[in-house]
């Protein structure tokens, strides 16, 4: 992750710097281990789905270059929390960089545990925290910026260019 950053920061177009991205939901049913990179992308090709569009599923950024005192006392992995980050970072010039298309994030679960999270008594406890705010700002098409690989390439970390998005939700 240290290659990314240092790529992004020698763009020399990029403010204080956000990672983010979605992930792959793998239905962990016997499937074989996990021994190289390759496999979790094959393995999330293979038997995954990309995670909904409007949910974000991690965030990098240095503990310094986030106004986390404007975030209120949210619940990690409860709705809300994600759009809210995204939507706070852009507004305070953070510039936010969409990596689900060049790094894969494997989620392993099962619909019990689905299950179980969507129906607890605190789901909802962020969007009645946050009340309403607009949750179209941050959503991960919100990122000022996207990677891909250069086509034609290798895809490993060397081939990965960051772009500016084009169309973002704005709103």
């Amino acid at each position: 992750m240290s290659f990314l950053f240092n790529t992004f920061q020698q763009l020399g177009v990029l403010n204080r710097t956000m990672v983010i991205g979605r992930r792959w939901n793998v239905i962990w049913r016997n499937l074989t281990s996990l021994y190289l990179p390759e496999h979790v992308t094959e393995i999330a090709g293979t038997h995954g789905s990309l995670h909904v569009k409007w949910a974000l599923d991690y965030f990098i950024i240095a503990r310094n270059e986030f106004p986390w005192n404007q975030l209120p006392d949210v619940v990690i992995a409860r709705p809300g929390y994600d759009n809210y980050l995204v939507m706070l970072a852009v507004r305070e010039n953070v510039s936010v960089v969409d990596t689900s298309n060049t790094l894969v994030a494997v989620h392993q679960t099962d619909n019990e545990a689905k299950d179980l999270r969507r129906h607890s008594g605190q789901h909802d406890y962020n969007m009645q925290l946050l009340g309403p705010f607009m949750i179209n700002e941050g959503l991960i098409s919100s990122s000022q910026f996207l990677t891909n690989h250069m086509p034609g390439q290798p895809r490993n970390a060397e081939s990965i260019v960051i772009v500016p998005r084009r169309n973002r939700t704005q709103g």
